[in-house]
């Protein structure tokens, strides 16, 4: 009996001395407007309501599963001068002054100052998931103790009302330990700041809390946590020293409290249980030169920083500089300036951005001033004449498209970081081109050049910058789809009305529907120009015919509508501003889009009504309008853009890529897209038939894009394969027989077909999906919405599947491995040195169910077009619904075809 007590006394001592983790909840505090990124990343997420915007949460369209329950933060003991209310705050609501945050304390023991906060600002907080009562103990500071009781009665009972009038919402309060345990069933949680690390409240530094501090607030807690209430801590750290904030995080979370680790104003991206990876490269434009579609730096730099899997976000120089701490999100900074207004106060900010651990690259050219250059390690003596000669000495990489030509740069030495390029004149050793442990540059002449009418690289740009910013993450991508490349086809509308000239009597939308539409089953997203096609357009007498066709091209299965506009503005923002300038004289818009008698250019009747026209004439079966196709120069303003997000639809087209086997130059392959501020348009992948048939000469000159295919896909596979071109390819023999080949060429690749709306999902994905690191063992965290599936490494890697989250195969593509997922949006990956005995390769569709449980694995496929796909088994049993299908096995890789299914359900059972 004596043993069996002591072995139970050992058992509980070992039990008592395990860490009691926290529960795996991601929870964060930012009173900013969040970051896309953050409605996945966080479960729960506390934002300040006046520095949150409904109007534009809802803009945000394409979000659709955010993971985040938004919590509403509420000062209950305190009353902020900057609230919009504050004018109707009552002198006996206020009980004294919090000098510290410039605040009042308030009474919540008035029935009237009750009635405002559930009337004024709480029934304003309806859309919220749940609130967040902060200050409840700041009473104490002006109150005797003797009236502490009826202050914390009169908590309770006004919490109890909140919890009567919204029985669903989450409940958090800060601190508020004397009344907590009169709470259990309110509250969903507690909140306590500054256990481990806090601020200094006089100087607001940040300081490690005393032991004697953390330990009275550690039992205070301890008790909470033992009434079921959840336990949320807030520590504050510097917010560029990211490798504290995990720490101290993962110190929370072992003590079984929901960690978080901010900065003092709660602006940034905390965090969690989840930290961060920063993916933004900031890329400053000057709108004094160009609008920001033409700056060379989004024109020819932007698409491989997109490739690395960061996302680049264009910003005016003229707006001045950011003011906000960027490196909980910005990972580097692209500089291409010619001029900045205040040089010194641009030097210290660029300093200021690498002291928080921005990397920073200047293109071109970079402030002399000693001041700038010596901290840095630069050291500037002159600058060289365009009669020099110069002989190149060193250079890191293999000359790419060219050679460099370094005429009239600065003299410019290292004496830290790697030369990419050294060249010597009159027997001075120059280094043009450098990467640092800051980030680097690259002197005018010695990365990309101007050869004529052509523009060139001299270092392969993934490698350079590669190597600058150094990704310490796989990139999300967007060309490739269960090992498959994605291929979209997209139809401008212009034309519609025009005849065959092979066929007089067919009109080119049925041209195009009976040759092309039927023929190729694929996705179709196909537009018409309203201006060209309804009875207000250009062709009352053949509106009826016209109508018709539209209506039984978008009632085929395979086809998804679209909107070309109402008159094909050619020039977008021109029209707009003698739009606003009201200049409405025909000879003044002439040129600027289609003459529509009694038309005035107006981007709401060019967007909306469009758009509403189309639904409301030519649609049936529940279909509506999902794209909008920009038309002209195909660059509209922020404005326009920002109708096509209050509509709900995605908005595609511009962009310049079009390298061909005549021009095979890196420089022609444009970006994903373009910001503008808040709002994105999302590029076509590639150019369409005007430009291959040389703005329509040359008719057969499309089949030239299949060589843009080729070249996009090797070495690296920058885009996806894109049929893109408008309805006058009906017109001549030339122009469809290319047509039939551009077709033929890229369905006998591996393809996975989707509508272009799909492929603008992923590519709005791409830049908001959260890439994490799990604090608790390090490993990758991906959250998104789960539409964009592919991940790429690389390198070689293996996912272990079975420890992986989400993780349903993975293929070799050139040199890389792509990584497929499923459509959960949320993955955890972790790799290994053996191969699974079971996974997709590849296959062309899309992955609609997957679940591993076990020794089974189980997905749902579905396609647009019959179902093909390949899967690697060792040993695994395999069940295939339906049977009906013809299958191939070499080694341990199946491959199943099927006839006319388009939805396949498989199960494997492994050992």
């Amino acid at each position: 009996m004596k043993f069996i007590t002591i072995l139970l006394c050992l058992i509980s001592l070992l039990i008592s001395s395990k860490k009691t983790f926290a529960e795996d909840l991601s929870v964060g505090f930012i009173y900013r407007e969040p970051p896309e990124e953050a409605y996945y990343m966080f479960d729960w997420l506390v934002v300040d309501p006046d520095n949150f915007s409904w109007e534009k949460f809802d803009e945000k369209y394409y979000i659709k599963k955010k993971k985040a329950k938004l919590i509403a933060y509420v000062s209950l003991g305190e009353i902020e001068p900057y609230r919009n209310y504050y004018k109707d705050i009552k002198k006996d609501w206020i009980l004294g002054e919090n000098k510290a945050w410039k605040t009042y304390i308030a009474d919540i023991r008035n029935k009237e100052y009750q009635k405002f906060l559930l009337e004024r600002v709480i029934s304003k907080l309806n859309r919220f998931d749940g609130i967040f009562f902060d200050t409840l103990d700041s009473y104490q500071s002006v109150l005797k103790k003797e009236e502490f009781k009826s202050y914390e009665d009169a908590e309770v009972e006004f919490i109890k009302e909140v919890k009567k009038r919204y029985p669903n919402k989450i409940i958090l309060i800060n601190r508020g330990f004397e009344i907590v345990d009169r709470l259990v069933g309110l509250v969903d949680g507690l909140v306590a700041e500054s256990l481990f690390y806090g601020l200094d409240v006089k100087s607001m530094r940040y300081k490690p809390m005393n032991e004697e501090d953390t330990k009275w607030l550690l039992d205070k807690l301890n008790f909470v946590k033992s009434l079921g209430i959840k336990v949320i801590v807030i520590d504050y750290v510097e917010p560029k020293n990211k490798g504290l904030a995990k720490e101290v995080a993962k110190k929370i979370y072992e003590h079984g409290f929901i960690p978080y680790v901010t900065d003092k104003n709660l602006k940034t991206i905390g965090t969690s249980i989840y930290q961060l990876k920063p993916r933004k490269i900031l890329i400053f434009y000057d709108s004094k030169s160009s609008d920001p579609a033409y700056s060379d730096i989004h024109r020819f730099y932007q698409v491989f920083i997109e490739y690395l899997g960061y996302v680049p976000v264009l910003y005016d120089i003229q707006n001045g500089l950011p003011e906000r701490f960027l490196a909980d999100e910005y990972a580097g900074i692209l500089v291409k300036l010619s001029k900045v207004d205040d040089e010194k106060k641009f030097i210290d900010w660029i300093k200021q951005q690498i002291d928080n651990g921005i990397k920073v690259f200047f293109i071109d050219g970079f402030p002399l001033s000693e001041e700038f250059l010596e901290p840095l390690g630069i050291y500037y003596s002159g600058s060289t004449s365009i009669f020099d000669k110069f002989q190149v000495v060193y250079n890191k990489y293999d000359f790419f498209e060219t050679e460099p030509d370094v005429k009239s740069i600065p003299i410019v030495n290292i004496t830290n970081g790697q030369p990419v390029l050294k060249i010597k004149i009159k027997d001075k050793i120059l280094v043009p081109f450098a990467i640092t442990d800051w980030g680097g540059y690259a002197l005018e002449g010695s990365f990309l050049r101007e050869m004529g009418p052509n523009v060139l690289f001299v270092f392969d740009p993934v490698k350079v910058f590669r190597d600058v910013f150094k990704p310490d993450f796989p990139a999300l991508d967007v060309t490739t789809e269960n090992g498959r490349r994605i291929l979209t086809t997209h139809i401008d509308g212009d034309a519609f009305f025009g005849v065959a000239d092979f066929d007089p009597s067919k009109h080119l939308g049925e041209v195009i529907k009976d040759k092309i539409l039927t023929r190729y089953k694929i996705p179709h997203t196909v537009s018409i120009i309203e201006g060209e096609v309804s009875p207000q357009g250009l062709y009352p007498d053949k509106s009826k015919k016209l109508e018709d066709i539209a209506r039984s091209i978008f009632a085929l299965e395979n086809i998804e509508p679209a909107s070309h506009s109402f008159s094909h503005p050619f020039k977008w923002q021109k029209l707009e501003k003698l739009s606003e300038e009201g200049i409405f004289e025909e000879k003044k818009e002439s040129g600027y889009n289609l003459t529509i008698k009694n038309y005035h250019f107006s981007l709401e009747r060019e967007i909306v009504g469009s758009v509403e026209y189309i639904n409301r004439n030519l649609l049936t079966n529940g279909k509506k309008v999902k794209v909008f196709l920009w038309t002209g120069d195909c660059v509209p303003s922020e404005e326009a853009i920002k109708l096509t997000y209050k509509l709900g639809i995605y908005n595609v087209n511009g962009g310049d890529t079009k390298i061909d086997a005549k021009n095979p130059f890196f420089s022609l392959i444009g970006p994903m897209g373009i910001n503008r501020e808040d709002y994105f348009q999302v590029y076509a992948p590639i150019q369409n038939e005007n430009v291959y048939t040389n703005l329509w000469r040359n008719y057969y000159g499309y089949v030239n894009v299949i060589e843009t295919f080729k070249l996009t896909d090797k070495p690296y596979r920058f885009k996806p394969i894109s049929i893109y071109y408008h309805f006058y390819s009906g017109q001549k023999l030339a122009s469809l027989k290319a047509l039939y080949e551009v077709y033929d060429y890229a369905l006998s690749q591996d393809v996975n077909p989707m509508f272009l709306s799909e492929y603008a999902q992923r590519v709005l994905e791409f830049r908001n999906t959260a890439l994490c690191q799990d604090i608790r063992d390090n490993s990758l965290i991906i959250r998104g919405e789960g539409n964009l599936k592919t991940l790429r490494f690389d390198k070689d890697v293996k996912p272990d599947i079975s420890q992986s989250k989400g993780v349903v195969g993975f293929k070799a593509i050139n040199s890389s491995t792509y990584i497929s997922l499923d459509n959960s949006g949320d993955y955890k990956i972790i790799l290994s040195d053996k191969e699974p005995k079971f996974y997709l390769i590849d296959s062309n569709g899309q992955v609609i169910e997957y679940k591993s449980e076990g020794n089974k694995v189980s997905f749902k496929l579905k396609s647009y077009i019959p179902l093909e796909f390949r899967v690697y088994n060792r040993n695994c049993r395999l069940e295939v619904n339906p049977k009906n299908f013809t299958n191939k096995v070499l080694k341990s890789i199946y491959e199943y075809k099927f006839q006319t299914e388009k939805e396949v359900h498989m199960e494997a059972y492994c050992n």
